[in-house]
């Protein structure tokens, strides 16, 4: 019986990295030349946060800054929440299709390359390389093939340190009929169609007019090389609008949620009872000299939340914990990059409250006022809402096209 029980899960398993791989092929098959309207979340949510977009490598997605490197991201616990808009059907789709993918890709190796060398360049679980009709534009160049690895790749790499914005050139197996990364294939790999997309946005902001042209260019060239069509994924000016329009939405939901602990004693938390506590709530030393909340999931931010010295320089030396004192710490999370944001926001307020308990101390907000119950609420619900709002663009929060936009 449990023989059979197991080899029924691998079963399941196998159905849903195989339904992932066939929705996704679709996908890019049926894009359009221009997308559907999409809701903005700048027009319709309340002026709740302030939108500072983090710098350049300041990314919290793997190795999270203390908080006071993004100061003006934090949401507010006194701001006029609305209604959480529904998810369209759509959205519950991509949602419940996120979920499928975070199954699908847990360590349990079920690939079957059948030495293939295009499939051995296949992420674990199966899941493609393929241009994001979400924030990239994408010109592709069909055809049958085969096409040998080395000779897109070339003109590629003669012409892309032009561009500035994340750019990626991917090709359609010639055997496995699956999309992957030219960059990562091995030499022998051979496509039927070549794409290549160019990020939207990133936290720059927008790509602007005479990059986009560079790209296009270096798109055509291509399709000399290798005597093809082209096909873009939208219009020009299509692309450059929705690169305004994508950045504006990213300002909009770019943000942090964080509680402050504040030591009842005039003496504060020492370093030793900082790290014990930490410890006992499953934090790790690591990055950036913090403490984090390892993730158990195989998608979104690798660290769920982390916990900081409220004080700068923010962080902690392990050389010096025995005598070291502060009157405050900070924990905080990346909102669009944690999958499932409102479960990591909830078990991060428990650990909180767990660490008050163990150090002696009270909750605030980040403007150091009494974190009230009904506080706490009100920044759960403006996390919910942006959730809804990045799920009903098609952004699921930790999926990896926020993983992208947002780190």
């Amino acid at each position: 019986m449990p023989l059979q029980l197991a080899l029924l899960l691998i079963g399941i398993i196998v159905v849903v990295v195989v339904a992932l791989t066939a929705y996704e092929r679709a996908r890019f098959s049926r894009r359009r030349l221009a997308p559907e309207p999409a809701s903005v979340a700048t027009a319709e949510m309340p002026a709740v946060i302030t939108h500072v977009r983090h710098a350049p490598g300041v990314g919290l997605d793997l190795n999270p800054s203390p908080p006071q490197d993004a100061v003006g991201r934090f949401l507010r616990c006194d701001a006029e929440v609305g209604e959480t808009p529904e998810k369209t059907h759509d959205a519950e789709l991509s949602e419940e299709l996120s979920n499928y993918e975070q199954t699908a890709l847990m360590p349990l190796d079920l690939s079957l390359s059948l030495n293939d060398p295009e499939a051995e360049a296949l992420p674990a679980g199966g899941r493609q390389n393929m241009p994001d009709e979400h924030i990239d534009y994408v010109v592709t160049l069909p055809g049958r093939g085969p096409v040998a690895r080395d000779i897109p790749l070339g003109v590629y790499r003669q012409n892309e340190y032009l561009l500035d914005k994340p750019r990626h050139i991917y090709g359609l197996g010639y055997r496995t009929g699956l999309w992957s990364n030219l960059e990562r294939d091995p030499e022998n790999a051979q496509y039927r169609s070549i794409a290549l997309g160019i990020q939207l946005v990133d936290t720059k902001g927008p790509v602007d007019e005479s990059e986009l042209n560079t790209f296009t260019q270096m798109a055509l060239k291509l399709a000399d090389a290798l005597q093809r069509p082209t096909k873009l994924s939208m219009p020009f000016e299509k692309a450059l609008e929705q690169a305004r329009e994508l950045d504006r939405f990213c300002e909009a939901n770019d943000v942090l949620a964080s509680v402050n602990l504040i030591a009842n004693g005039p003496t504060g938390f020492s370093g030793r009872a900082i790290d014990q506590a930490a410890k006992r709530f499953g934090l790790q030393f690591g990055a950036m000299n913090i403490y984090h909340k390892k993730s158990e999931e195989a998608v979104g931010c690798r660290h769920a939340f982390s916990l900081a010295n409220l004080f700068n320089p923010g962080d902690f030396d392990p050389a010096k914990l025995d005598r070291f004192r502060t009157q405050g710490l900070s924990l905080f999370m990346n909102v669009p990059c944690a999958y499932q944001p409102v479960r990591v926001f909830d078990q991060m307020i428990d650990t909180a409250r767990g660490l008050c308990q163990l150090l002696d101390g009270r909750l605030e907000d980040h403007e150091h006022r009494p974190l009230s119950e009904a506080a706490i609420q009100v920044i759960r619900a403006q996390i919910e809402r942006i959730s809804s709002d990045m799920t009903n663009r098609g952004i699921v929060p930790g999926s990896a096209t926020a993983m992208r936009l947002f780190s």
